[in-house]
């Protein structure tokens, strides 16, 4: 019986942990993570301690010898250069991760599940969780896991639960790059949204990022499906790697489809099969972008036999995910947005149109990984963006990219300030608002340095909100 080493032990590590134990209780075990023994959380701490078979190496202590005769189950979000991935490989040992292993716990347990996957660079936790709330909300048996927070293989016991009860469970799952990277199965149903630059701090190249999604639908059969917007070139590469059924959605708005819709945003109505479902004004979400996500869950409700009243019924009722395009309060006029999951130069500019011109004041930058900012810089200038607060590094490479754009053109730049605190930034933008302004923290860049993560950064522009608007009262 091979050993199983478990890569990465947050939450993804210990459910993966907690699967095979159960498993097999006389599993040996190897825990591996780059924090030390003492770093390690109270609930891997009471593992190590009540499981004899169970032991600890810091990853920086790993040798072959270690890996002899074992199964790697690795959490996504670690580097394929990391050294013991790379001895890994070396030393030809079989890696795994939670999501290959939960396909193929389906595959030999429950082959009659339906499920349901989304993948793009920006949008799919927000498409991923309309699609639940539409099937759940008109009670189908959706569970919801993947990437939007709940590791996959914790939906065992639902699983086991609905068989029991002789009832198809339908598995909703949003997927990262990282987790579609070594990923050997496709989803019956395949959501694919824009493809565009991320991550490049990861793959050496956009190539390498596009081809770790691949497997989204990649081996999908001709009874399945792949769901996406044939406007966009990245979703159509992507999709043209599939044998299943197209099924396309888009904005006709401003453009026409190449090909026939099965739903589509014309203005601000939601079509399918060019009958209007409900105007796209009475979805809880601002801005385009977020009522192009809606269309993919307008079609899965289709395809599960729900009508177009209890499918327009079920998107009014949904609750939008934080820190995305996110209203938070309006206070003198000014309404504030958190957009803090805009991590890429793409989704901010989206954000930005969410709005009208010249009422915008922007909080942005963070930290660099490797995008090409200047079509952000041109759209702050384009939009009439009133001033903008910058957090470093990119916040510089921001500045300089607006300076130059304007004195090329000669315009006048918005006011700009690099700042290193939320605080700060909003005690910056703030100066600069007038009636009917807009404060936004849309950063187009990744949080780490001076925030844990795009949450952490999300939560501290909303605190910081709040105590504004609390000493305002006082």
């Amino acid at each position: 019986m091979k050993a199983m080493v478990v890569f990465g032990l947050g939450a993804e590590g210990m459910s993966t942990y907690h699967y095979l134990y159960r498993q097999n209780r006389r599993q040996d075990f190897l825990l591996v993570d780059d924090k030390q023994l003492g770093e390690l959380s109270p609930q891997w701490q009471e593992v190590l301690a009540n499981n004899e078979n169970t032991r600890f190496l810091q990853a920086k202590e790993v040798r072959k010898q270690h890996l002899v005769d074992s199964i790697i189950v690795k959490t996504p979000g670690i580097s394929p250069a990391h050294p013991v991935l790379l001895l890994s490989k070396k030393s030809k040992i079989q890696i795994t991760s939670n999501t290959q292993l939960f396909f193929e716990y389906l595959n030999q347990h429950a082959p009659e599940a339906k499920t349901i996957g989304v993948t793009g660079t920006k949008g799919k936790s927000t498409t991923t969780a309309l699609i639940h709330h539409v099937l759940s909300s008109n009670n189908l048996p959706a569970l919801l896991a993947g990437n939007i927070g709940e590791p996959a293989l914790n939906l065992v016991a639902d699983i086991k639960r609905l068989q029991a009860a002789q009832t198809q469970p339908i598995i909703v799952l949003e997927f990262s790059s990282h987790q579609l990277m070594n990923l050997a199965y496709s989803p019956n149903i395949a959501v694919v949204l824009d493809i565009t630059p991320e991550h490049l701090d990861y793959y050496v190249s956009f190539a390498q990022y596009a081809a770790a999604k691949s497997a989204i639908c990649r081996f999908q059969q001709p009874e399945d499906l792949v769901i996406f917007d044939p406007i966009l070139q990245g979703a159509s590469q992507l999709a043209k790697q599939s044998q299943a059924q197209q099924l396309l959605f888009a904005d006709t708005t401003t453009k026409t489809s190449p090909t026939a819709l099965e739903a589509e945003l014309n203005h601000n109505v939601i079509l399918l099969h060019g009958k209007k479902i409900l105007s796209a004004t009475m979805l809880p979400l601002t801005g385009r972008h977020q009522w192009l996500n809606a269309l993919p869950s307008v079609i899965i409700g289709k395809q599960f036999g729900l009508s177009d009243k209890q499918i327009a019924k079920a998107l009014t009722s949904y609750q939008p995910l934080p820190h995305r395009l996110e209203f938070i309060t309006e206070k003198k006029g000014t309404r504030y947005y958190n957009d803090s999951q805009a991590t890429t130069p793409e989704a901010a500019i989206a954000a930005l149109r969410s709005f009208p011109d010249n009422t915008v004041v922007l909080i942005a930058g963070g930290s660099d990984k490797g995008a090409d900012l200047s079509a952000f810089a041109q759209e702050i200038i384009e939009r009439g963006v009133t001033a903008v607060a910058l957090f470093p590094p990119t916040g510089q490479k921001i500045q300089k990219l607006v300076e130059a754009t304007t004195e090329k053109n000669q315009q006048t730049p918005p006011a700009m300030r690099i700042v290193d605190s939320m605080p700060k930034a909003l005690a910056f933008a703030l100066k600069h608002t007038s009636k009917n302004s807009v404060i936004l923290l849309s950063p187009a860049c990744a949080s780490f340095g001076i925030f844990k993560n795009y949450q952490d950064r999300g939560e501290q522009f909303r605190n910081t909100i709040d105590s504004l608007v609390a000493y305002d009262k006082n």
